[in-house]
């Protein structure tokens, strides 16, 4: 059976960020690197939940018949995969998660996810400024000794307010504006999204890449799903944020080589 690699973005951004990783490997597999809806991708991301996310993975898997998918998603992106995998586990040969965590707020048995009460007030900045949320937001990405990295400062500009440059036509360079309302309801899915108790139900290889010092999504949730995912191993990037394949690239390239070659 034929593998193709179905890459996903994390939140307030859209595929660019897997485009130096998908485009090596696109040599060698057939990839898809999606835009979520609101974040690029031509459907509505409707609510709070997870659900319009999923409902476009399905859509591109269904395009593959025949083909066994490794989904490789960072951050919401991540959580969008474990879910849609544990709807949907046979169409999935593997998963590769990148700053991954099963809840993006802190539960009571859960202590590695952010505040509930900086998440809402975060969702009532998205309503207010989104320009200035989404910019406090993406640096924090990034450790103070990543910040200065040439590809960290071409992220930073990327997404900074209103989003990419909107276009009417398919021509380079020309990129759809985000929609911030419904980004929104991205980060309140984030809120309401717990998958916790689901966990035991993957059994699919998948590898876990984290930032030792990631600040969206601590390490320890990393260890959590490592621990609670029977099929899973994790390799923690010691001086890395959240965005580990962006500023260790060639050591994420290795390590997701590997990981394809042994599945």
């Amino acid at each position: 059976m034929d593998e193709a690699l179905l890459f996903v973005h994390g939140w307030a951004t859209d595929n660019r960020v897997w485009e130096s990783i998908a485009g090596a490997l696109a040599k060698e597999r057939t990839v898809y690197n999606i835009d979520l809806p609101g974040h690029g991708g031509k459907k509505i991301w409707a609510g709070p939940s997870l659900d319009p996310a999923i409902t476009e993975v399905s859509r591109y898997i269904a395009a593959l018949p025949g083909k066994a998918v490794v989904g490789i998603g960072w951050s919401l992106g991540a959580q969008v995969l474990i879910a849609s995998a544990l709807r949907e586990e046979k169409k999935f040969k593997a998963l590769v998660l990148a700053g991954a965590t099963p809840s993006f707020v802190e539960q009571k048995d859960f202590p590695w996810g952010q505040p509930k009460a900086l998440v809402k007030r975060m969702i009532m900045d998205m309503k207010k400024d989104p320009a200035g949320t989404v910019e406090r937001f993406y640096k924090l990405n990034f450790t103070d000794d990543e910040i200065g990295l040439p590809q960290v400062r071409d992220f930073i500009g990327r997404y900074k307010y209103p989003g990419p440059v909107s276009c009417e036509t398919d021509e380079p360079g020309c990129f759809p504006v985000f929609k911030y309302n419904e980004i929104t309801n991205a980060l309140e899915a984030l809120y309401n999204t717990d998958l916790r108790q689901s966990l035991g139900g993957l059994d699919i290889p998948i590898l876990l890449v984290h930032g030792e010092r990631d600040a969206i999504c601590p390490v320890g949730a990393a260890h959590y799903l490592n621990k609670n995912i029977k099929s899973s191993r994790l390799v923690v990037f010691e001086n890395a944020g959240h965005a580990p394949f962006l500023t260790e690239a060639e050591r994420f390239k290795d390590v997701l080589k590997g990981f394809l070659a042994e599945i």
